[in-house]
Parts: C-alpha cells; structure tokens; sequence
C-alpha cells in the first residue's frame, strides 16, 4: 500500500503478510510508517495505492466501524477509557451499538463469564480512575478481545508498563495468539519484546518495508542495522 499527505509519502508500496494465530512485530522509528500502516488496516485512513486481504479476498475498510465488522480490533498507545464509568460500563461500551435499556443482571453475568475465559481478573464495579496503568492496560486489552476479533493492533502497549507489567500483558497476548483466538500485530520500540513474544517481524525505515522474517532467524543487531540503515540481512 502506498500512503500520501500532500506531497509527503508516509508509505511507500508497503507489503506485510500476517500468518493467522501468530504474533507479528511492526518495528521501524519514529516517522518510520507504522502508524499510518496500521491505521490503514484499521479503517481510520485510507491508501491511495494497494489493497487489504482477507483470507484472499480483497477488503475495502473506508472506516473503523467496517473494519470491526470484519474482526479487526485495536489497541491505541494511550488510553481510551471513560474513568468515571465502571470496568462493565467500559466494555459494554467497546461495542459499536449499545442498547438503550441494559439488563445489568444479564450483563454481568455474560461479562462474568467472559472474564473467566481470560487470564485478566478486574473488578466490574471499579472504575479507571482507580486502577493503575497495567490494570488499564488489560482493560483496554479486553475491550478488544470482548468484541472477539481476528485481528488484534497493539500500538505500543508496554509503554506506561513496569517491565513486570509488560511480561505479563505480552505473555497473555502471545497466549490469545497460539490459541487461536486472535492473530495480533504489535507496533513497538523494544528488541527484548520482539525476540521474547514476536513470531515474525516488519521492520519499517522511512516508508518503506526493508526487512521481513521469523524472529527465531534474526537478532536485535540485524533488526538495529535495518531500523538505522546499514545492509540489513533478511533471512
């Protein structure tokens, strides 16, 4: 795909592959591409050039709410929480339509039931405000997967984290990802998270995509050379 802003091109023939049930990393510096790639693929922005495709079948997403409806959800890098709703509130609001009567009995007991299916245990009567940044985080985290998507964007998620906080959420993801729940691209700065969590890699240098491959076949040398400039090797 290929991406302008006036005469600015913030990508340029972008191509990225994404193998369901694994967890792929999306490297590159500031200014490297990677928002507008995955705002793309989520329907805020739309490509002047290339496609999207879906199980082999080419995807017009000229919105979030369409994106959505085909399974792809996203996590932003800052929060998006209402902090004086409740965590149910929360997730209920997640969902593109929510009714204007809610049985809270029913409610609670399905979201109940969904936090059990989960390795994240939040209280439902407490709000944001209360909660600190990893307990937001996996909030946030929930929101997404409640709404059950294939396709889960994790844009910078570990970066209000302690690196305790960060093992845990990624853990938890790549987990969501083996099993099948989810395929999940991940958009960060940190080698140690791409090498530990990451099945494959992107790495993005000025717009373009200059490097592909499984994580077990690179090091963080190879994927820094690639990031800066230097020859990067591609397995």
């Amino acid at each position: 795909m290929t991406k302008r802003f006036g005469s600015f091109t913030a990508m340029d023939q972008v191509s990225m592959k994404v193998a369901p049930g694994t967890v792929h990393a999306l490297l590159g510096e500031n200014g490297a591409g990677k928002s507008t790639l995955v705002k793309c693929v989520a329907g805020f922005q739309q490509a002047e050039e290339g496609s999207i495709l879906i199980d082999s079948h080419e995807q017009t997403l000229a919105n979030p709410v369409l994106a959505r409806a085909l399974g792809i959800g996203m996590v932003y890098q800052h929060f998006t929480l209402a902090p004086g709703m409740t965590v149910a509130e929360n997730l209920l609001l997640a969902a593109d339509h929510v009714p204007l009567l809610i049985d809270w009995r029913a409610k609670r007991a399905e979201l109940t039931a969904f936090l059990a299916t989960t390795p994240f245990q939040l209280d439902l009567d407490a709000c944001p405000s209360g909660l600190a940044a990893g307990e937001k985080q996996k909030l946030e985290l929930l929101k997404q997967l409640y709404l059950k998507p294939r396709l889960l964007i994790l844009d910078e998620p570990t970066s209000v984290l302690t690196p305790q906080e960060a093992d845990e959420v990624l853990g938890h993801v790549r987990e969501f990802a083996r099993s099948g729940h989810c395929t999940v691209i991940i958009i960060t700065h940190k080698f140690r998270e791409v090498m530990a969590y990451a099945d494959t890699v992107t790495v993005l240098r000025r717009g373009r995509a200059v490097h592909h491959g499984r994580v077990a076949d690179t090091t963080p040398a190879l994927l820094a050379q690639a990031m800066m400039g230097e020859a990067a090797q591609t397995p």
